[in-house]
């Protein structure tokens, strides 16, 4: 895993494709205040990755951002029955063969309240994601909010960020921003976020953003704002 942020704060990618073309998957780590570990979007659990997360700390929570964010869960609930599972809106109705501890909303678990801030990206007729920071890594973490593919040597990703405006910059993918019909409630989840404490993103597809992440953040929704 890669060292996001001192003691607080990894990452890990794997290859992932959408539809055959290859889109690439990242998972999030984060040590809350108990120094217990919360997983953020899990990707295929492998014993080597089994290993490292040992050597951090116990698995206290695990969180899925949005209802297409599920396809490795089940190994998760096998491997931790003793961590705690949160659902974002939808997905308990969607995976029904699994039993989750709570729901997602737009306010904190007791787990990590008064660590990170979150909320629900709202407005969307398909599908709401909830978005978190972490305020001592100045780091925002999205799902499928935004996406960031540059130039590669893989003209079929290539193909797919540009027809999906996310090529070479930062944005939501058209697929579902144009599922966002209520633009009221967009723009008021967009405030929200632009109030927060960050600089830089993790995104959960493509590269993330290193510097100056809520400028790239406001430039990428211009559109709802």
């Amino acid at each position: 895993m890669k060292e996001w942020s001192k003691d607080r704060l990894w990452y890990q990618d794997m290859p992932f494709k959408l539809n055959g073309i290859s889109v690439g998957a990242r998972m999030t780590v984060l040590r809350l205040e108990n120094d217990k570990l919360l997983i953020h979007s899990p990707i295929q659990l492998t014993t080597s990755l089994q290993l490292e997360l040992s050597q951090l700390g116990a698995i206290q929570a695990i969180v899925t951002p949005n209802m297409n964010h599920h396809l490795f869960l089940s190994e998760w609930w096998l491997a931790y029955p003793e961590a705690y599972f949160f659902a974002p809106p939808g997905l308990q109705n969607k995976r029904t063969d699994l039993v989750f501890d709570d729901a997602l909303s737009a306010k904190s678990p007791k787990i990590w309240q008064h660590q990170l801030y979150q909320t629900l990206l709202r407005g969307s007729d398909r599908m709401e994601e909830v978005i978190f920071c972490d305020p001592l890594s100045n780091t925002l973490i999205v799902g499928d909010t935004l996406a960031w593919f540059r130039p590669t040597s893989n003209l079929f990703t290539m193909a797919l960020a540009l027809a999906n405006g996310c090529y070479q910059h930062p944005g939501m993918p058209l697929y579902w921003r144009w599922t966002f019909q209520n633009k009221t409630r967009l723009r008021q989840s967009l405030q929200e976020i632009l109030t927060w404490p960050f600089d830089r993103i993790i995104l959960s597809h493509g590269h993330n953003i290193e510097t100056n992440g809520k400028a790239s953040f406001h430039r990428a929704f211009k559109w709802a704002l």
